[in-house]
């Protein structure tokens, strides 16, 4: 396919799909147009954008994320008017105005992700709080399902890892019975390890054997809500204390974040509203099936009700049928809410019924399509922002779309170091060392096949000296050029000021092919593209940025930074450290791409 040679939507012959002659709900849902598309950078702007929409709602409020944390603060100045401090507050003031809240949290393997594991039940047990506090009448407006995603690993998988499995079991069990204090919960907070203790009297006294975990290597990434089911914000930030930052991150090193959100209004927000619910009715059994797992053989209980299935949502956005009488006007069409075109797309893989499954079945790929529809879409300019760039096919699409087009220039602004290396110790995980591999390998590539005059690296590190704690993140390379990084978690793609790509997805199998995430295809005319782009480069560097600014000015001050005092720098631009990754980076043969 020639870049920029049609649309950079989807269809059924380009949206590659896993699943062949599936239902209507594994086809691509059609672009709408009459939408309007707000970016929201950094969490300065989303968090507080999304207080204002809970406040303002009338009916629903959906909301699915990855890590959700009702203690954290509240930023905007209404909920402080209002004497709301943390989320908590808001969803309890929320709920008794009236409106429904329904929460679509990720869970973890309990296993091998014990810490993720027990965040997503300490937020259980946070909205059980609000719960039991509300009014009988108010109760069934909060709800909440914690969902392992379906991909589990293959029989055959579990029975030969079955000795190494207990060990790691009774080890993790003997760990948390010896601490008296957690600061997570402990076992409390843990109850996919229930069913390896003796209980006695309801509490946890010794490991016991059972059969080995399913061990689920896939998750629920996608980062969404859905307001009034007319209303969405979609992209990459999560809700928690440690995605909050300003534009100016000036936070200690590991607690910079820099990412993008958007706030979708017309058509497109209403096919949200309809994934969310297909979601939600689908996973409600499984949910309480793997929750009687569990608990059943600990003689315990955990409390899901109340729990109930949505109704059908006003548009069939995942079959492409039209929208009800009572979101359209006069005129039979939705209201125009602005001139943007709009597309959702997905990721969504299936369990697999192999028996040496290492993960998931293939399912709805669109998010791998939409990146590749954009990377071809470009002609002069491909801006990408990227937690991970770790795909080899992402990497021959933009060698393909450089061919085909000899003026374009493509830049890449790429996290130096994931942050489970640079700020959590994890160094030595032999999983991150191989994603490393990865994207070295993938970066690299373009490098040499297209060279610096055509695509360029970078990354972001902070204004100001090393310092304090910071520096004991030196030697995992948590700093770059005297400065601590800025943790780059942004998914974003802009072809030619003319057509974006935000999502949740990283450029990796993980997010390409296995878990289930969400994100938006925006095309439009007129200027709203590129200015949102001069607005985030301008935040990039610190100053007015001008429209014709390109890769060469990009080098050019990148070049500078990397040369000058921290405090003299313009901005936070810096050349990314490809040879830092290529010296830790290490293939393993036994670990999937996809999981990485």
């Amino acid at each position: 396919m020639t870049a920029g040679a049609r649309p950079p939507f989807l269809d059924a012959s380009n949206a590659m799909c896993g699943v062949k002659d599936g239902p209507d709900w594994t086809r691509p849902i059609p672009p709408r147009t009459g939408c309007k598309v707000t970016p929201l950078i950094e969490a300065a702007d989303m968090f507080p954008t999304l207080e204002h929409l809970l406040l303002d709602a009338k009916e629903s409020i959906w909301l699915s994320f990855r890590i959700f944390d009702p203690e954290t603060k509240t930023r905007s100045d209404r909920c402080k008017k209002l004497g709301l401090k943390d989320w908590a507050a808001l969803i309890n003031h929320v709920v008794r105005s009236g409106v429904e809240i329904r929460i679509l949290l990720a869970d973890f393997e309990p296993v091998l992700a014990d810490h993720l594991h027990a965040g997503s039940w300490s937020t259980y047990k946070s909205i059980r709080k609000i719960v039991e506090k509300l009014d009988e009448a108010d109760r069934g407006r909060l709800q909440l399902i914690i969902i392992q995603h379906e991909g589990e690993i293959g029989w055959a998988w579990r029975q030969l890892l079955r000795l190494s499995l207990r060990s790691r079991v009774r080890k993790l069990v003997g760990k948390l019975l010896s601490k008296r204090k957690h600061e997570d919960g402990g076992l409390d907070t843990r109850p996919g390890l229930w069913r390896y203790l003796h209980w006695d009297g309801g509490k946890p006294r010794s490991w016991k054997a059972a059969p080995p975990p399913k061990l689920w290597p896939a998750t629920y990434h996608q980062k969404f809500v859905s307001v009034d089911r007319k209303t969405a914000i979609i992209g990459g930030l999560d809700l928690d204390e440690r995605r909050w930052d300003d534009r100016r991150h000036r936070r200690s090193a590991n607690e910079t974040w820099h990412d993008i959100s958007a706030l979708v209004e017309g058509a497109a927000a209403e096919d949200a509203a309809t994934h969310f619910a297909f979601l939600w009715n689908r996973e409600m059994p499984r949910y309480r099936a793997i929750v009687e797992e569990w608990t059943s053989p600990a003689g315990r209980q955990l409390m899901l009700d109340p729990l109930t299935p949505i109704a059908k949502a006003r548009r069939s956005g995942i079959s492409g049928a039209s929208q009800s009488k009572s979101s359209q006007s006069k005129s039979g069409k939705a209201p125009k809410s602005g001139q943007a075109v709009v597309q959702l797309a997905r990721t969504q893989s299936r369990k697999s019924g192999a028996l040496f499954a290492k993960g998931p079945a293939q399912g709805i790929r669109e998010l791998k399509a939409a990146h590749r529809e954009i990377i071809l879409y470009a002609r002069r300019q491909l801006y990408i922002e990227a937690q991970f760039f770790r795909s080899d096919e992402a990497a021959s699409w933009v060698e393909q779309a450089i061919r085909a087009s000899p003026e374009l220039e493509v830049i890449i602004l790429v996290a130096n170091t994931p942050e489970e290396i640079a700020f959590e110790g994890q160094e030595d995980n032999l999983a991150h060392r191989h994603g490393e591999y990865l994207q070295a390998r993938a970066l690299g590539r373009l490098l040499r096949k297209a060279g610096p005059d055509r695509v360029g690296l970078f990354t972001l590190a902070k204004q100001e000296p090393v310092k304090g704690d910071e520096k004991k993140y030196e030697k995992t390379r948590g700093t770059a050029y005297g400065s601590g990084l800025i943790h780059i978690h942004a998914k974003l793609l802009i072809a030619d000021d003319a057509a974006c790509l935000l999502s949740s997805a990283n450029i990796n199998g993980r997010s390409f092919e296995w878990d289930t995430e969400l994100g938006f295809i925006w095309r439009e005319e007129g200027k709203s593209i590129a200015d949102f782009r001069l607005r985030l480069w301008g935040q990039l560097f610190g100053s007015i940025v001008t429209p014709d600014m390109g890769l060469a000015e990009w080098r050019d001050i990148a070049r500078f930074n990397s040369e000058a005092e921290p405090e003299d720098r313009k901005g936070f631009v810096l050349p990314y450290q490809l040879g830092r990754a290529r010296r830790y980076a290490q293939p393993y043969f036994f670990i999937p791409d996809d999981l990485v």
